[in-house]
């Protein structure tokens, strides 16, 4: 039986009675995609929620096997499941939260620590047309068949609003195809990363860091993009497998 589960089916089992640490995980990224005085950026994520077209996961510490294993299973549950659910769909991933505080650079170790779990328990070969090498600017992580964007929120960002949540690590994973038709050279896409910036600098402290861009630009490694630094003058720019292969 698949651990994934609906906005509906949430909130039901919030009235039945779901796990503290679970109805605080979902309660606030609910919280956060549809605040309308500080509207989330990235409007496609709070449409998606707001639309039902989310998937969510909640799993133990990233840290530990268990959870690491609840993340290798649902995700590939929800990559076979998501072609059926929408064209902008998403897996948002919730972590039970764990008593000691940790800095954004040990959360980066900790997120990078699971996908390298998921690269060697993947299910299926990395995928012919995705570069093997990290250093090729086309690289992107692949579980299951699949190219995929990760983006991390954790508790320790304090000026980087759009990459923060109160109570642990969490994890939102989008399939390769819901950008397509949304690429920097179309209009739609042009559009897209327009608004989305123009509410990413009003939301944040910070500007945009140097490292976000575009998919392919020949001067930027979208790893580097899945954990950003709080600050602009810090980046996270040597990829942190030592001993990643294809």
């Amino acid at each position: 039986m698949s651990s994934l589960q609906t906005k509906f089916q949430i909130e039901s089992a919030i009235d039945d009675g779901l796990a503290e640490w679970k109805t605080h995980r979902y309660r606030a990224f609910h919280e956060t995609m549809t605040d309308e005085e500080m509207p989330y950026p990235c409007y496609f994520a709070v449409d998606a929620h707001q639309e039902g077209d989310l998937r969510y996961l909640f799993a133990p510490a990233a840290t530990t096997e268990a959870g690491k294993k609840t993340v290798a299973d649902g995700l590939a549950d929800y990559l076979d499941e998501a072609p059926d659910i929408a064209d902008v769909t998403a897996l948002a991933i919730f972590f039970e939260p764990q008593e000691e505080e940790h800095s954004v650079a040990e959360y980066r170790d900790e997120v990078w620590e699971l996908l390298a779990y998921l690269h060697r328990h993947d299910p299926e070969p990395w995928p012919e047309d995705v570069p093997s090498d990290p250093t090729d600017t086309k690289w992107e992580f692949c579980y299951a068949g699949e190219p995929m964007f990760v983006v991390a929120r954790t508790p320790a960002y304090e000026r980087r609003h759009s990459r923060y949540t109160p109570h642990g690590l969490e994890l939102t994973v989008q399939p390769r195809w819901v950008f397509d038709g949304l690429g920097g050279d179309t209009e739609a896409g042009q559009r897209a990363r327009r608004i989305i910036r123009e509410q990413l600098a009003d939301y944040d402290d910070v500007p945009r860091h140097p490292d976000i861009g575009d998919y392919g630009d020949p001067d930027v490694h979208e790893w580097e993009q899945y954990v950003l630094p709080d600050s602009n003058d810090e980046r996270f720019d040597e990829f942190p497998v030592s001993d990643w292969t294809a």
